[in-house]
C-alpha cells in the first residue's frame, strides 16, 4: 500500500512523534515480519469476526453499550487488521465512561492495522477533548479530514468531530471529496455547515434531501423552514447547531464517581453541552445554567456573555446570566449594563449578594441584650401588645440610641400601632444612614406600596444597591417587599421571580408560603430586572 502521508506531520495515532519516527517506522516492521505471525488469519477467523461484529452493533444500535462490548472485544480477537471491531469497541467503553481502557483500545488498532482509520482518528479526538485536550483533539480531528474514508460512517465520524469545533468550511471540504456525500446522515452536516457559512442556496439543497424518518430529519425540519422564509434559529450563538444534547453522552459518563463530575466542570465539553441543552430547550434551562455556573472553563464566560448581551431565550435567562457573571468576577458590582430586556435594550444594575447568617448589625449594649430579646420574642406573638411592645423598644432606645436594629423594630412596632407616619420617618432615616440594612429598605417600600406611591416606591427599588453580604433574612425580606411591589405595578414576570427565589431560600416564612400559594404555578412569560433578580452565594 502506498504510504502518502508527510513523514514530518504529527502521527496520526495521537502519540506527540512525528509520523516518520512513530507508525511509519512500525509499519515497516511489520510488513516484513507478517509472514512469522505466531497465528495467520484464515477466512473462517474473518467470517466468525464479521459475525461477532454485526452483533455487537446490533447491541450499539439499541443503546445497549455494555452489552455490546464482549462482542467487539472477541470480533477484535479474531483479526485485528480490520479496525472496525477496534473502533466501535473505544466508542461504546467512552460512552460506558473507560475513558483510558477507550484510548487504549484506539491507539492500538493504529497499530495493528496498516489501513487509514479517519474513524479511528475521530474517536480519539472526541476522547482527547472531553479529557480537556482542545489542540490534541482538534490536531486528531484535523488528521482524520486529510484521509479517505472507506464507508459513509468514517464520513459521518469525522464531520460529528469537526462539527464540535465549528469547522464548517472543513465539513463540506472533507464530504465533498469523499465517495458518501449523498447520505442522508453527511447531507445533514454539509447542509448546517453551508448554512452556518451563509451558503442558504447549499443548506436548503442538502437539507431537504433528509429521507422522512432519518433520525436527524426532525432537527432540519425547522431549519429547512427558516431557510424559506430567510430567517435563522434563535440560539445562543445565532448559528445553526449541528449536535443535540444527546450526542454528548453525557448522562452515561455523569453516573461515574463525583471525581469524574469535578474534573468535567473544568473542560470545554460540558460548556458545549450546556450550550446544545439551552438550544435544544430554551424553555428549562435550570441544567445547563447550573453547569455554566459552576463551570470553571473560560469557555463558559463567553457562554454567559452571548446569554446576556444577545436576544436568545427569556429576558430571566438573560438576568440569570448577568446575575452568573457578576458572581464570577467577570462584572463588576453595581456595573450599568445594556441588556435586551421587554423587547428593546435597556441599562440594568447587576449585583452578585453574599448571603451570610452569621452578619451581625451593630453593636448591642449588654445591659439591654435581654429586655431586647424578650420584646422581640413578644413581637413575634399571634396576639402582641404593639402598644406595650413599641413603649419598651422606645424605653431602651433611651440606653441604646445608637443600636439601629433596636430602632428598626421600632418603627416596626409603630407601624403595627398605626402609627405610620412615624415609622416611616425612622425607616427613611435607617435607609439614609445604613444603606446596607435591607430590612430597613424592605419596610419602607412596603409602606409606600400599601398607600399607593407607587412612583416612590419605584424610585426605592432602582436606587437599591445591594451590600456585599447580607443576612439571608434581611434578602428574603427584600424579596417578599419586591414582590408586593411588582403584583401592585403589574410586573408579572418580575414578581414571580422575586417570591420564587425566597420559596427556594426560606419555604417556611409564612409571608413567603402566602405569596409563593399565589404565584407558584405562573408561567413565566416575561422577566426581573438584572438588578432585582440577584444570585445567590452561600456563604459558610
Amino acid at each position: 500500500m502506498r504510504d502518502d502521508l508527510d513523514p514530518y506531520s504529527p502521527c496520526y495515532c495521537g502519540s506527540g512523534k512525528k509520523y516518520r519516527f512513530c507508525c511509519q517506522r512500525k509499519k515497516s516492521n511489520r510488513l516484513g515480519t507478517a509472514a512469522n505471525r505466531e497465528r495467520k488469519v484464515v477466512l473462517s477467523d474473518i467470517e466468525e469476526g464479521e459475525r461477532l461484529h454485526a452483533e455487537g452493533v446490533k447491541y450499539m444500535q439499541q443503546g445497549q453499550f455494555e452489552q455490546a462490548i464482549p462482542w467487539f472485544a472477541k470480533a477484535l480477537a479474531m483479526n485485528r487488521d480490520v479496525f472496525n471491531p477496534a473502533n466501535n469497541l473505544a466508542l461504546c467503553l467512552f460512552i460506558t465512561g473507560k475513558i483510558k481502557e477507550a484510548i487504549h483500545v484506539q491507539k492500538q488498532a493504529f497499530e495493528d492495522s496498516l489501513l487509514p482509520n479517519p474513524f479511528g482518528l475521530a474517536n480519539l479526538s472526541l476522547f482527547l477533548l472531553f479529557l480537556g485536550d482542545e489542540q490534541g483533539a482538534d490536531e486528531a480531528a484535523s488528521l482524520a479530514a486529510g484521509h479517505k474514508a472507506l464507508n459513509e460512517d468514517a464520513v459521518i465520524k469525522v464531520c460529528e468531530m469537526l462539527s464540535r469545533f465549528r469547522r464548517h468550511s472543513d465539513i463540506i471540504e472533507t464530504a465533498d471529496a469523499s465517495d458518501f456525500g449523498s447520505d442522508p446522515h453527511v447531507l445533514f452536516y454539509t447542509g448546517v455547515a453551508a448554512a452556518n457559512l451563509g451558503n442558504r442556496d447549499r443548506a436548503r439543497a442538502d437539507l431537504s434531501r433528509l429521507p422522512i424518518g432519518h433520525f436527524k430529519a426532525a432537527q432540519a425540519q425547522p431549519y429547512l423552514q427558516h431557510l424559506q422564509n430567510n430567517t435563522q434559529p434563535n440560539t445562543v450563538r445565532q448559528d445553526w447547531p449541528y449536535l443535540l444534547p444527546e450526542e454528548f453522552y453525557v448522562s452515561r459518563l455523569l453516573a461515574k464517581d463525583d471525581a469524574t463530575k469535578i474534573a468535567l466542570l473544568s473542560r470545554r465539553y460540558m460548556v458545549d453541552f450546556a450550550e446544545a441543552l439551552l438550544n435544544a430547550n430554551p424553555d428549562d434551562t435550570q441544567v445547563a445554567m447550573k453547569l455554566l455556573e459552576e463551570s470553571k472553563h473560560p469557555e463558559a464566560t463567553v457562554v454567559l456573555q452571548l446569554i446576556m448581551k444577545g436576544s436568545f431565550g427569556s429576558d430571566q435567562l438573560r438576568c440569570q446570566a448577568a446575575s452568573l457573571l457578576a458572581q464570577k468576577g467577570e462584572i463588576k458590582p453595581g456595573e450599568e449594563l445594556e441588556i435586551f430586556r421587554n423587547e428593546k435594550n435597556t441599562k440594568e444594575k447587576i449585583f452578585a449578594v453574599c448571603l451570610n447568617p452569621a452578619i451581625t448589625y451593630g453593636e448591642m449594649p449588654p445591659g439591654i441584650a435581654t429586655r431586647y430579646k424578650q420584646l422581640v420574642r413578644f413581637s413575634g406573638s399571634y396576639f402582641a401588645d404593639w402598644e406595650k411592645i413599641s413603649a419598651g423598644y422606645h424605653e431602651l432606645l433611651l440606653e441604646a440610641p445608637d443600636f439601629f436594629p433596636l430602632r428598626y423594630n421600632y418603627a416596626i412596632s409603630l407601624a403595627n400601632y398605626e402609627q405610620n407616619q412615624e415609622a416611616e420617618n425612622i425607616l427613611r432615616s435607617l435607609v439614609a444612614e445604613h444603606p446596607e440594612y435591607l430590612f430597613a429598605r424592605a419596610s419602607l417600600l412596603n409602606i409606600l406600596v400599601h398607600t399607593k406611591r407607587l412612583e416612590e416606591a419605584e424610585q426605592l427599588a432602582k436606587r437599591t444597591d445591594f451590600p456585599k453580604e447580607t443576612h439571608p433574612d434581611a434578602y428574603v425580606a427584600w424579596l417578599i417587599s419586591l414582590t408586593v411591589f411588582c403584583e401592585a405595578i403589574g410586573a408579572k414576570g418580575e414578581a414571580f421571580q422575586s417570591i420564587k427565589v425566597a420559596q427556594e431560600m426560606d419555604q417556611d416564612n409564612p409571608n413567603v408560603a402566602w405569596l409563593w400559594r399565589k404565584w407558584k404555578n405562573y408561567k413565566d412569560k416575561t422577566a426581573p430586572a438584572a438588578g432585582l433578580a440577584t444570585k445567590r452565594q452561600n456563604k459558610k
